[in-house]
């Protein structure tokens, strides 16, 4: 039976991450406002396999209807794709959907003339701030209850990480939690958003927004994601 609802109350990159976390097959129909352009997405285990909209096929059409705020949604479980268009990883997908959607937002407003340090500062500035991140990490790690310290820019590209495993990921699902969560935040008028935590199979990670970077921190079965919020204002402090 097809789960059927409104774009308002479950946002597209909702829909994907949630059956994609769930490593699901289905099929989602969607539809942009009431009578606008239609679009599919074909899921196989947890991956977003093909994609197509008026004649279209492929990623760009998930970028597209990423950026479809009103409409619906029909969620068919079970359905096949009949052919394969998309390669990239769902977490791929969400990050560069969410960075077109930022850029064509800041595109859209008036631009700002951006003050450029001294060149001779440049480097040192670079130096400095590596160096300062570096200690930073070393620090997180150092708290009790985390096991894991992934620091990401907020175009996803991996700054540093002290992980075992896919630091790639893990900093992919550290961005968009915290850049949905200041959506969400930002849409219902709740404020700025600090912290929150996500399951990621059998571990929790708690994701912390800063002006530049987003940190991820990946807690033990034990340990308390508010007490290890605490102790983070002097550690991340810029």
């Amino acid at each position: 039976m097809a789960l059927q609802g409104s774009l308002q109350d479950m946002s597209v990159a909702d829909l994907i991450q949630h059956n994609c976390q769930e490593g699901r097959t289905v099929r989602i129909d969607l539809r942009l406002g009431a009578d606008g352009p239609a679009a599919v997405l074909f899921l196989d285990q947890g991956q977003i396999v093909h994609a197509e909209s008026q004649g279209e096929s492929g990623e760009e059409v998930v970028y597209k209807v990423l950026a479809w705020g009103d409409g619906s949604f029909s969620v068919e479980p079970g359905q096949t794709t009949p052919e394969r268009t998309v390669q990239r990883s769902y977490a791929g997908l969400l990050l560069e959907g969410i960075r077109r959607i930022d850029e064509a937002a800041a595109e859209a407003e008036e631009p700002q003339a951006a003050e450029s340090p001294p060149a001779g500062d440049a480097g040192q500035g670079s130096e400095k701030e590596e160096g300062k991140m570096s200690e930073r990490l070393q620090s997180l790690r150092a708290i009790e209850g985390v096991t894991g310290v992934v620091i990401a820019a907020r175009d996803g590209v991996v700054l540093e990480h002290t992980l075992d495993g896919d630091p790639d990921k893990e900093g992919a699902v550290a961005v968009f939690v915290g850049y949905a969560a200041a959506q969400v935040g930002e849409s219902l008028a709740l404020g700025n958003f600090e912290w929150g935590t996500v399951a990621i199979g059998k571990e929790t990670m708690l994701v912390i927004e800063r002006p530049d970077f987003y940190v991820g921190l990946l807690l033990g079965e034990k340990a308390s994601p508010a007490l290890v919020a605490s102790k983070l204002e002097g550690l991340l402090r810029t």
